[in-house]
């Protein structure tokens, strides 16, 4: 697999992963009811947000770095 399609995997689904579990655990501290499918619309905006821009930025500032 290519350095760049790991750099827009990690962003796209790795960083989602790590921020719906920040956020269930947030909600498990303040005492809030945690149901699974509500933070299916968090862990969604954050894939695409990551696949349409974190991914690519991080891309091709890492590509300008290079040379």
């Amino acid at each position: 697999m290519s350095k760049g399609l790991k750099k827009m995997l990690f962003w796209s689904l790795g960083f989602s992963v790590i921020i719906t579990i920040l956020r269930i655990i947030t909600d498990y501290f303040f005492d809030r009811d945690i149901e699974l499918f509500s933070y299916s619309a968090v862990f969604l905006g954050t894939v695409v947000a990551g696949l349409i821009f974190a991914g690519p930025l991080n891309y091709y500032i890492s590509k300008s770095r290079e040379g």
